[in-house]
């Protein structure tokens, strides 16, 4: 498993494309129109995305070359959509 842990403004985003680039992943986002748009300014192509819905609401799915876009907001999204409850209160992550 990548991890890409960096300061804010440091090219995660660009990092985390190019492996997913790749391996011909996908990143699920919160908005894959944006990263999209994004991709492209990097120069960037070649890159499925989908939306955190879309992911945790499709059956069948094999994790397989998924990557997530910000960790912390697609549990929030989780927390708040699909109807998980609880707190998350924390996590571990090593900076690799």
């Amino acid at each position: 498993m990548y991890r890409v842990i960096d300061d804010r403004a440091s090219g995660k985003t660009g990092r985390l494309m190019l492996l997913a680039k790749e391996s011909e992943g996908t990143i699920v986002c919160s908005n894959p129109r944006a990263m999209t748009q994004k991709a492209r300014a990097y120069g960037i192509t070649g890159i499925n995305f989908m939306s955190y819905g879309d992911f945790l609401t499709s059956s069948g799915l094999s994790i397989n070359n998924y990557y997530i876009d910000e960790l912390e907001a697609f549990i929030q999204y989780a927390q708040r959509h699909v109807g998980i409850t609880g707190n998350f209160n924390g996590y571990t992550i090593s900076k690799e």
